[in-house]
């Protein structure tokens, strides 16, 4: 999963080739981070579910870290997360080229069983919404 420093420049991507923007909300020493992204995402890559759909990226908001915003700003990527009422992780979040958010967030993990469901319809309904 590629890890995201510039969301200016997704933006540009994104827009191109109408898809959504799938952000996987993350710190380094997160295990439930890990276990989403080895149990669910990378399948997911693998299997090329939602390849012309999605664009997946990951960011960290470990102390230290920084992007650049969707208006060409540099700032903390935690400031940058929190700013979507992100305050534990993993979050993920289903966003327009705009950096609207598209559908409701997903915070933490319960049961890795049930995650895709709710995972799948969630990626169904930004895409619907996208789409419009």
């Amino acid at each position: 999963m590629e890890r995201i420093h510039d969301f200016s420049r997704l933006s540009k991507l994104v827009s191109e080739h109408k898809r959504v923007i799938l952000l996987l909300v993350s710190q380094e020493d997160c295990p439930y981070c890990h276990l989403i992204k080895e149990d669910i995402i990378r399948p997911m890559i693998l299997g090329e579910d939602f390849k012309d759909d999605i664009l997946i990226r990951e960011l960290f908001i470990d102390e230290g870290e920084s992007i650049v915003d969707f208006q060409g700003i540099e700032r903390e990527a935690a400031d940058f997360a929190h700013g979507y009422g992100v305050s534990v992780t993993p979050t993920l979040l289903f966003l327009a080229a705009d950096g609207k958010e598209l559908e409701k967030k997903m915070v933490g993990i319960n049961t890795v069983e049930m995650y895709w469901y709710y995972l799948s319809e969630a990626i169904g309904s930004a895409i619907r919404k996208f789409k419009g």
